[in-house]
């Protein structure tokens, strides 16, 4: 009950910043993901470009790529400069990237880029279609684009009420910004939080369509072995509901896990005089909305490992932000892409060795 007002005071505090239309589709998402049995909202329910989708039926998958806008082709175009003389002049080392339908510029890459058409994901989707089912689907600008899948079978309990799932994210882009890959996350239902990354010794990156079909093959061995991993994973965390912890192991944790960013570091205590004194790990931004989200996690799940890592996972899942921006969405997007493919990934994954070390 209490997390269902914390969600419904979040959506009706972000109604000030958004449109009605864009309200009723964050309110859409959050229902759908409901029904899966996510409780929270997320970055794939903010997110304005994201589509949260009810796939129990696994409808056509050319139904879903039309009604997400997917249907279109990434074209290239010749690209011109204008001379002091008002003449157009070809451009031969660089090409345009242009969507298909809307003829919107999507980028602007050397004449080598060869872009990956999302008809070759889709191609991907329909071999794992049996051991899959789609969760949802993040465009953004249709330039780069993620899409969830859950891997079906895959939900396991931690502790009692307490469900985490199994998921196959499939990334790409149009505007050279990140390479086509897969990943195996978990994900906590609860609160949405994305728990770690599952290690792959070869990890699944497509350049273009032949490095696609060349890999395609092995997708479903690859899917019953990350069970497997899911499983491992699973146990690591009832080992860390076990561990009670004190609060110098606390310290310990967000001291290593923010170590770069304090170490050897200077706070100014006194600008006119400027003074100043050794920072310390306590001086962070997200250590000071971490120890609040830990004595809450605390109060629910008791002094653990497993409250210390989901303080850390809550607020990359969910409260990180730069305050220079006012919009929901835009954090939401910045989130996401920072855990999935950015510098957050490895924050996530090293709380949770740090929280199994203890």
């Amino acid at each position: 009950m209490e997390n269902q007002i914390e969600i419904f005071k979040n959506q009706l505090e972000n109604t000030l910043s958004i449109s009605s239309e864009q309200f009723s589709k964050n309110l859409e998402n959050q229902l759908n993901a409901e029904k899966l049995g996510y409780q929270n909202s997320s970055n794939e329910t903010i997110f304005k470009g994201s589509n949260f989708i009810d796939d129990s039926f696994k409808k056509d998958l050319n139904i879903i790529w039309k009604e997400n806008e997917l249907d279109f082709k990434a074209v290239r175009r010749d690209l011109f400069f204008k001379n002091a003389k008002g003449e157009l002049i070809k451009i031969n080392d660089y090409q345009a990237i242009c969507h298909d339908k809307k003829d919107e510029l999507l980028n602007i890459p050397k004449m080598q880029y060869t872009t990956l058409q999302l008809d070759s994901i889709k191609k991907v989707i329909e071999e794992i279609r049996g051991q899959t089912t789609i969760e949802s689907i993040m465009n953004v600008d249709n330039k780069r684009f993620v899409f969830n899948l859950a891997i079906d079978d895959s939900i396991q309990e931690v502790k009692k009420d307490d469900p985490h799932k199994l998921r196959l994210v499939i990334v790409s882009s149009h505007d050279s910004s990140v390479s086509c890959h897969i990943s195996f996350i978990h994900f906590r239902m609860w609160c949405f939080n994305q728990m770690n990354k599952l290690k792959q010794s070869n990890p699944l990156v497509f350049k273009h369509t032949k490095s696609i079909n060349d890999n395609v093959k092995n997708i479903n061995r690859i899917i019953d072995f990350k069970k497997g991993e899911f499983t491992k994973s699973i146990d690591d965390y009832k080992l860390m509901v076990r561990k009670e912890i004190k609060e110098e192991q606390v310290k310990q944790v967000l001291e290593n896990l923010f170590y770069e960013k304090w170490k050897n570091k200077k706070v100014c205590t006194d600008r006119v005089l400027k003074t100043q004194r050794d920072k310390t790990y306590l001086d962070l931004v997200e250590v000071k909305q971490i120890k609040e989200n830990l004595e809450r996690e605390f109060e629910l799940n008791g002094r653990t490992a497993y409250s210390l890592h989901n303080a850390i996972n809550y607020y990359y899942s969910h409260q990180m932000g730069a305050s220079n921006i006012s919009s929901e969405s835009e954090k939401a997007r910045i989130r996401m892409e920072q855990n999935y493919w950015g510098k957050n990934a490895n924050i996530i994954d090293k709380s949770k060795e740090l929280c199994l070390s203890l």
